[in-house]
């Protein structure tokens, strides 16, 4: 033990004493420093997910179901309303001859697009809350309109199938086809813009959120 507490109390074991701890420290600092990083990403990996989980949950929370809801009424009433016009003179007036029963199918059309509306009216909710740009806009109203005109067309009864032939003007196309799939887009136009326009306005006097 003497020998011990002498080696302690020289200076040359003071200097061995000093050189052996500066590692020590330094360790202890290092870890501290590596350990101090890990807490701090783990918390902004943790406020990550809560934030991402949050907004998950704000978008399928009630109230967005409740605006999903106000957006359907209004798509449903302002495209039946542009709709009911040019379905009546396409359906009625102008006595297409695909169409076998003028005013059945007329009332058939407003209905079933007031029902487009409403689905169209709740999918640009979300195209003009997410990117206020136009030609987003634009293009959705296109993409609905050129389906719904696209889906309504009909093949008269002397076309012939594989391959399909419906005579003049393209074959494929025959004038009463043209004339169809031209009024049932002026019908797709008023019914999407329609709803559209009424879903900027709701949105600008702050009706949907």
């Amino acid at each position: 033990y003497a020998l011990v507490a002498a080696e302690a109390f020289s200076p040359l074991g003071r200097e061995v004493s000093q050189h052996r701890s500066v590692p020590t420290l330094q360790h202890i600092r290092s870890s501290l420093d590596v350990k101090s990083h890990h807490c701090v990403s783990n918390a902004k990996q943790s406020r990550t997910s809560l934030s991402a989980s949050s907004d998950n949950d704000d978008k399928f929370s009630f109230a967005q179901r409740i605006e999903s809801v106000k957006c359907a009424v209004v798509g449903a009433v302002a495209g039946g309303v542009a709709l009911t016009p040019f379905a009546a003179f396409h359906d009625i007036v102008y006595s297409d001859p695909l169409v076998q029963n003028g005013v059945a199918q007329w009332e058939f059309d407003t209905d079933m697009g007031s029902l487009e509306g409403a689905l169209f009216a709740i999918v640009y909710r979300y195209v003009i809350r997410e990117d206020d740009n136009d030609m987003l806009n634009q293009g959705a109203i296109g993409a609905f309109v050129l389906v719904r005109t696209l889906s309504r067309i009909q093949t008269p009864p002397y076309c012939t199938a594989a391959p399909l032939s419906c005579g003049d003007p393209l074959g494929y196309f025959s004038w009463d086809m043209i004339n169809s799939g031209i009024l049932s887009g002026l019908e797709s136009v008023a019914l999407f813009g329609g709803a559209a326009l009424a879903m900027d306005y709701a949105f600008e006097k702050g009706f949907i959120g």
